[in-house]
């Protein structure tokens, strides 16, 4: 009788399994070395996300120093990180455009403004060589501002005008080397018309509006070169037709219209406007609640009333508003005084 034979076939399947389920048993071991590391990658990297979108909108409030401790816990895990890297430039650049210079008391701000330069300064440096495709124009031109800061606020000296215009060449149309520049110019007493035209060069962006006014509005407040006051007074207009914020610089703009200005200065802010577009800016820059004393405030107002009336052919309502000003300045300053008595006699003849 021949011997069976479906023994055999049954053995082999067994070890066909058996190598098939030894086979499995290796791919997932295999594959759990390769599983981790991918995973704890992937965490990482949603947890870079959320630590630069939460710089991002610490910046946004304002919290610059908080900001820039959030990206560099990112880049301590990986110094390469480019988006880490952009975005510790962007909270750099932030900082910088909200750091304005105080007109008063500078020494008892500048050993923290020291500490916020030495902080921000190797980002800048450190952006000329990583930012060639990111905002190089704008790295350049904030480095230049950094500089300006830094000889303003804390006395220390560093390339400014040079990185400005580096930036223009780079990118004539860059919004802040143009609102940059700008102010650099009105700063050291440059030509007028040269600022202005980067300011429009600047305006024309529609980028940063509010940056682009800062400078102008700090290039122009303290400079009484010819030009310059009618211009600032032209700027505060164009900025009460768009709706602009101006805030503490509203009170700054309004002593441009003081009476104990120079002739030559009132004479040429006075008629920087067509009378009723004057009006109106001198009352956006002095609403009721305004600071000045009643009685000051309001010898200023009416002057400034009467003067419309003046040049806008109403000379009869014009010069009974500076009689009765006469009357009420007769013992008051004498600049005011003798300002409002010289109306009068100019329109009695």
């Amino acid at each position: 009788m021949p011997e069976p034979e479906a023994k055999e076939p049954g053995s082999k399947r067994v070890l066909a399994w058996i190598g098939v389920v030894t086979a499995v048993i290796g791919l997932i071991t295999g594959l759990s070395g390769i599983v981790g590391p991918v995973k704890g990658w992937w965490k990482q990297g949603r947890q870079s996300h959320a630590m630069l979108a939460t710089a991002q909108r610490q910046s946004e409030l304002g919290e610059y120093s908080a900001a820039l401790d959030s990206v560099a816990e990112v880049l301590k895990a990986n110094p390469g990180d480019q988006q880490a890297l952009h975005t510790q430039l962007d909270v750099a650049m932030a900082w910088i455009e909200d750091i304005r210079t105080p007109r008063h008391d500078v020494d008892a701000v500048a050993p923290q403004a020291r500490v916020i330069f030495d902080r921000l300064t190797p980002i800048l440096q450190g952006g000329l060589g990583t930012a060639k495709d990111y905002r190089a124009a704008d790295v350049v031109a904030h480095l230049g501002w950094l500089n300006l800061l830094k000889w303003r606020i804390a006395g220390q000296s560093g390339i400014i005008e040079s990185h400005l215009r580096a930036a223009l060449q780079m990118d004539p149309q860059n919004v802040f080397a143009n609102a940059m520049f700008g102010e650099w110019v009105l700063l050291t007493h440059g030509d007028l018309e040269e600022a202005k035209a980067h300011f429009a060069t600047a305006l024309k962006t529609g980028k940063s509006k509010t940056f682009v006014r800062d400078c102008q509005l700090e290039g122009m407040i303290y400079n009484d070169d010819a030009g310059v006051p009618a211009e600032l007074i032209r700027v505060a207009n164009q900025m009460r037709k768009d709706k602009d914020p101006i805030g503490d610089d509203r009170s700054r703009i309004r002593w441009d219209f003081s009476l104990t200005e120079s002739d030559t200065e009132l004479k040429e802010v006075l008629s920087a406007l067509p009378p009723q577009e004057l009006l109106a800016t001198y009352e956006w820059l002095n609403p009721p609640d305004s600071e000045g004393s009643d009685f000051g405030k309001k010898v200023e107002r009416r002057f400034v009333e009467a003067y419309v009336d003046e040049v806008s052919g109403k000379r009869e309502e014009a010069l009974q508003i500076y009689r009765s000003l006469e009357t009420e300045t007769k013992n008051s300053d004498p600049l005011i005084a003798k300002r409002v008595r010289d109306a009068v006699q100019r329109l009695s003849h």
